[in-house]
């Protein structure tokens, strides 16, 4: 294993400058959408939202801060000690791309602005600037498929096969192959010779993230009626540990009462959850105590990286739900469970 003391310290200081739980209280406790944005531009946020002139709009500040992110993580990655550990850092962030990629085809599908859907897919190492714009200006998921297949993207052979099922199904079929073709991508790269303790620490994040996506399957199939394993095992996330996939299957279309009973003993926070966003919350929060878990145990290991770049994500998310619930004049007790959810430990 590389040692990464160089970079371990930096994080420690990074991750000090956090918001957590008790920043976002704060945020949250500035009346208007636009004192809360103005309050970015200083912080740990800062570019997210310009130094001087007006508040820009809802796309604008969330494109700004997962710019900011981008930024962080591609300096980060410049300071990884090591070529081994240099490509398991790299192939965690790669799996970024697979959110831009669904966010390609979510904004096309439903007939979103280019740049509202450009604000939501930022660029990556395979998804340069040109090639997300010829997607995000496609007339439909077909042609986000066929743009990202004469770029070259080492998704879109996943995607083309999944294709033919989404008059079933409609995208879901496209992100659960997207997932499932990143989570490969990645688990070969923590499988490569040398990758050593951060290669079992990047294998031990994937299993748990695709437990936490075959738990939000199984939420979102809740109460549809039985489902033939046929057709929902192509939806499963391979790689998880403590929901088997013979679970998954057994449970796919079950009362919802059944999936959260089923779930909570997994996800306890899951049997709880009241807002939309709450099952998602729930389930992020799982992966983010894990690999804060990994970091402890591990901390001269890329667990300690993957660890805060969670985090930082999560923060980030957060602070895009706290702006979008205040333009949407939430109450506050709606939006408490984002707020208490929000902190890094």
């Amino acid at each position: 294993m590389a040692r990464l003391d160089r970079l371990v310290g930096r994080l420690g200081a990074r991750r000090a400058r956090l918001l957590g739980a008790a920043g976002l209280r704060d945020l949250g406790a500035r009346g208007a959408t636009e004192a809360r944005a103005a309050a970015l531009r200083q912080g740990p946020w800062a570019g997210a939202v310009p130094a001087d002139g007006p508040v820009p709009p809802q796309a604008a500040i969330e494109a700004g801060l997962r710019a900011v992110l981008a930024e962080e993580a591609e300096a980060l990655l410049d300071e990884v000690e090591g070529p081994a550990a240099r490509r398991v850092l790299a192939a965690f962030l790669a799996l970024d791309e697979a959110a831009a990629v669904k966010a390609l085809l979510r904004g096309v599908a439903a007939g979103a602005p280019p740049e509202r859907i450009l604000a939501a897919a930022p660029p990556g190492p395979d998804l340069p600037a040109p090639l997300l714009r010829r997607a995000a200006a496609a007339a439909d998921v077909e042609g986000v498929v066929a743009a990202l297949e004469a770029g070259g993207h080492p998704l879109a052979p996943a995607l083309r096969q999944a294709l033919p099922r989404r008059d079933h199904d409609g995208l879901l079929p496209l992100e659960a192959a997207v997932d499932r073709a990143a989570a490969e991508r990645a688990l070969a790269a923590a499988g490569a010779r040398g990758a050593g303790e951060d290669g079992r620490v990047l294998r031990d994040h994937l299993a748990g993230a695709a437990d936490a996506a075959n738990a939000a399957l199984l939420l979102a199939l809740a109460g549809a009626g039985p489902r033939r394993a046929g057709e929902v095992a192509p939806l499963v996330r391979p790689g998880g540990r403590r929901l088997p996939e013979a679970e998954v299957l057994r449970l796919a279309g079950a009362p919802a009462g059944a999936v959260r009973a089923a779930l909570a003993r997994i996800f306890p926070a899951v049997a709880e959850a009241a807002a939309p966003w709450a099952d998602d919350l729930a389930l992020e929060r799982s992966l983010l105590a894990a690999a804060r878990r990994a970091a402890r145990s591990r901390p001269l290991s890329a667990a300690v990286a993957i660890a805060y770049l969670l985090d930082r994500r999560a923060e980030a998310r957060r602070l895009a739900l706290l702006l979008r619930g205040t333009a949407l004049e939430l109450p506050a007790e709606a939006l408490l469970p984002l707020l208490e959810m929000g902190g890094a430990a």
